[in-house]
């Protein structure tokens, strides 16, 4: 009889522990989970960056082509066995494309000053190419325009002067005589990424997909290098050098603006160097030659 009540009295006992404990240990288990699994959360949406090379001619500028014919033909600089001579033809043939750039770019220049300077709203027409101009150079869309949303278009419209250009184009195509510059009238080594839009490069690696582009001719080259430098996010700091001269009135340089060029090249430092050496070497700032109000170019 003892035994039989110390039984019942011992699974009484284990009855009460069991619910007593029980609904503490699922709590706990419960709570772990909740410190444990990681809170989820949705990632902000990135734009993917554009590449550093990219090519990009706008649907002006190529209305802007048809309407402005040039001569294909291109010298053959790799038969031109004396030195000096063939970095004049390399200059020669090149620096028109460079002074036509330029001069468009101080023409919108104006004409944005104009709009600035005007007491009165920008015209329709004004705004439709103040929208574009805008779209050309990745800035968000706006509604309407203050004066400080015209005003910021001044720091991407502008000149890149002939020195940096023929400098890089040397560099870039060894003088006009690399594949890409005679199968594609590529002069800058600039990419794009739809398959077909260019030629594939042989060292490519199997994790890439990018080609160097062809163009239809070098002046496609040229603005489309000019273009690159004025809106790529990775040359911010060449626009800011540029804006700077441009603040204190002082002459707008390629020896300034190379120093903005450290993302052109995975090597850095060394080619905002070789570039630099190239300019002085050759005394290229002889073909700047465009100037306004503001500056004159070295």
């Amino acid at each position: 009889m003892e035994r039989k009540l110390l039984w019942v009295i011992s699974s009484l006992v284990i009855l009460i522990l069991w619910l007593k404990i029980e609904p503490q240990g699922t709590e706990q288990a419960g709570s772990e989970t909740l410190s444990t699994e990681p809170v989820k959360t949705e990632a902000p949406i990135k734009e993917p960056a554009q590449n550093s090379r990219e090519a990009i001619v706008t649907e002006e500028e190529e209305a802007y082509f048809k309407s402005h014919p040039i001569d294909e033909s291109k010298p053959d600089f790799a038969a031109i066995e004396d030195v000096q001579k063939r970095k004049a033809a390399f200059f020669g043939y090149l620096l028109p494309f460079v002074q036509e750039k330029n001069a468009l770019l101080l023409e919108d220049r104006a004409r944005i000053q104009t709009i600035l300077d005007s007491p009165e709203p920008p015209s329709r027409e004004d705004k439709t190419w103040i929208a574009a101009l805008r779209k050309i150079h990745k800035l968000r869309k706006l509604g309407v325009y203050t004066h400080e949303d015209i005003s910021v278009l001044l720091k991407y419209v502008d000149i890149i002067p002939a020195s940096l250009v023929l400098a890089q184009a040397a560099n870039e195509s060894a003088w006009g005589t690399s594949r890409f510059a005679l199968e594609g009238n590529n002069y800058f080594g600039q990419w794009c990424f739809t398959h077909g839009c260019g030629i594939v490069p042989n060292a490519r690696g199997e994790d890439q997909d990018h080609e160097v582009r062809k163009f239809s001719d070098a002046r496609e080259s040229v603005f489309a290098y000019i273009d690159n430098l004025n809106s790529n996010s990775a040359y911010k700091e060449l626009r800011n050098i540029r804006a700077e001269l441009r603040e204190n009135k002082q002459t707008i340089t390629g020896l300034a603006l190379v120093h903005g060029l450290e993302n052109y090249s995975q090597r850095g430092q060394d080619y905002i160097d070789e570039i630099e050496s190239l300019i002085d070497y050759n005394e290229l700032w002889r073909f700047n030659v465009h100037t306004d109000e503001a500056t004159n170019n070295e």
